[in-house]
């Protein structure tokens, strides 16, 4: 065996172990396509939701065209975000 073999096995050795160690640190998010597909429709459902709430909130468009906020501004803001 040459040094460039030998390196080029050292090489292999490290990949296989970078593989091993992403392969556990990163198990799968969902359990199946199905799953997958369910809980992103779900998530998407909810933003559309909240934006549309957000768009037909008149107070938070009172808000938003105001240009000096006090504290009281900030915790309507907070409260018609929830």
């Amino acid at each position: 065996m040459n040094k460039k073999q030998f390196l080029n096995t050292y090489k292999k050795i490290d990949q296989l172990d970078e593989t091993n160690k992403n392969k556990a640190e990163n198990p799968p998010i969902y359990r199946s396509k199905q799953d997958e597909r369910l809980i992103k429709d779900y998530h998407f459902a909810k933003f559309q939701k909240n934006r549309q709430s957000a768009q037909n909130n008149a107070a938070l468009k009172a808000l938003l065209e105001k240009e000096q906020w006090d504290n009281e501004d900030v915790e309507t803001l907070l409260k018609s975000l929830r």
